[in-house]
């Protein structure tokens, strides 16, 4: 089945897109970097440079995409022993827990990213890579993207699923607790 490429869809998929081709280029690197050093003993003194960057880009970007798709992984031996609203609560309470953390590394990695292009005393002076001469703050910048696309994330699930779900399960009507549930009572 042809599927058409179009801008919404690009758009919507921005993440996975950016983590994917980040990777790609990561592989693609290491892999020429081995044989440039193995074969023709000339090996590209920046790749190691460039892969470490791309590799952070990889890494922030495709934790807000994880998070999107409810990839992450999570350890719910004791929420899934409650029952009603008492597991209701808990839930709700980590959400706005989880919203509030994420708002906090955004706010940190935000403040990390700007002194990488301005010195103590606001004055505009980049830190630069020791091999290309390019300025830090093009890898940093990916921590706080990564975490505020989270945050954006974390918001839409609160008022799409995790309040909805939260007052269902105060009423005391069924309704699945979480993507991995296939049914069962929640109540």
């Amino acid at each position: 089945m042809n599927k058409k490429i179009t801008l919404k869809g690009i758009l919507g998929n921005l993440d996975a897109i950016i983590t994917g081709a980040t990777l790609t280029c990561c592989v693609v690197l290491v892999n020429l970097n081995v044989i440039m050093r193995y074969i023709f003993n000339a090996p590209f003194q920046w790749s190691e440079e460039l892969v470490t960057s791309l590799f952070v880009w990889t890494v922030f970007i495709g934790s807000a995409y994880a998070y999107r798709k409810h990839s992450h992984l999570g350890v719910d031996i004791v929420v899934n022993l409650m029952r009603g609203k008492t597991k209701a609560t808990v839930l709700m309470i980590v959400a706005v827990l989880e919203l509030l953390v994420l708002i906090m590394l955004t706010y940190v990695s935000g403040e990390y990213a700007f002194h990488l292009l301005f010195n103590p005393a606001g004055k505009f002076k980049p830190v630069l890579t020791d091999v290309l001469r390019i300025p830090k703050f093009y890898t940093g910048v990916a921590v706080p993207i990564g975490f505020g696309v989270s945050v954006i994330y974390s918001i839409y699930f609160m008022f799409t699923e995790k309040i909805p779900q939260f007052k269902a399960l105060m009423s005391g009507k069924y309704i699945a607790v979480d993507n991995n549930e296939e049914g069962g009572n929640a109540t």
